[in-house]
């Protein structure tokens, strides 16, 4: 009940804040934005939310963690639990995000057909939100047996570049492609988005091999399988996501210079 109750909690968190945003953003500028930019402007609000309260919980867990394997922290399971609705909350939101965003491909469509496309288009993001709450986040809650807290809080971390991906999007609805603040942007958000995503796994593989007294390479071969699977398959999305993001900031940088 305890665990239906905080996923409960969550459903109601993460859908009741971007009613509330949506609402006040009309109430306020709906002479200023379009109804497609205030609706992007809410989702993009909610997630920067999400990734603030994520990370900030990650590092409360990992930082009172002083044995990186047994300690635990009552946030780790608690958390979990209220977070998980925001994967579903995420999906609907993308899927209404993109058929305002992108009406020419969408609006001649029926409801069927509109979701055949938008999961055409969106694979590999649909992949990771299904993956996450469904596999990942249940094998390690359920397998862990009281273990590796400070690798969970960790792992939330990887939520700190999700402002950035927010902003950079909220400045592009408010046509402000051209300026150096969303170069600015931009480049925070792939440094922030290596930072975490990308070098966290071969820092975190270090700390067990410190903590182990093993060579780093024999750390794969050390840990139980699933975390190494986990890791495989958390960190092969961000590796493509990451070659698209600096090609993404080159073409910014040489618009603007």
């Amino acid at each position: 009940m305890h665990s239906i109750f905080l996923c409960g909690l969550g459903t109601l968190f993460f859908v009741g804040s971007h009613v509330t945003i949506r609402k006040i953003l009309q109430s306020r500028f709906r002479d200023i934005f379009s109804d497609t930019s205030i609706y992007v402007i809410s989702c993009r609000l909610v997630s920067a939310l999400q990734g603030v309260l994520t990370s900030t919980v990650g590092i409360i867990i990992a930082s009172s963690c002083k044995d990186i394997l047994k300690d635990t922290h009552w946030l780790t399971l608690n958390y979990a639990f209220f977070v998980l609705p925001y994967f579903p909350y995420d999906l609907w939101a993308m899927y209404a995000y993109n058929i305002r965003v992108h009406d020419d491909l969408y609006k001649y469509l029926n409801l069927e057909d509109r979701i055949v496309l938008f999961i055409k288009l969106n694979k590999l993001m649909i992949a990771h939100h299904l993956v996450i709450p469904c596999v990942l986040m249940p094998l390690v809650l359920c397998l862990k047996n009281t273990k590796g807290d400070y690798f969970f809080g960790a792992m939330l971390t990887v939520e700190l570049v999700i402002p950035f991906i927010s902003a950079r999007e909220i400045l592009s609805q408010l046509n402000m492609k051209d300026t150096r603040m969303y170069v600015y942007t931009s480049l925070g958000m792939v440094v922030m988005f290596f930072a975490c995503r990308i070098s966290l796994f071969p820092y975190l593989f270090y700390r067990y091999a410190v903590y182990a007294d093993i060579p780093l390479t024999q750390v794969p071969f050390h840990i139980p399988l699933k975390c190494t699977l986990s890791c495989l398959l958390i960190l092969a999305p961000q590796v493509y996501w990451f070659g698209l993001m600096i090609r993404v900031l080159f073409r910014a940088l040489t618009n603007k210079y």
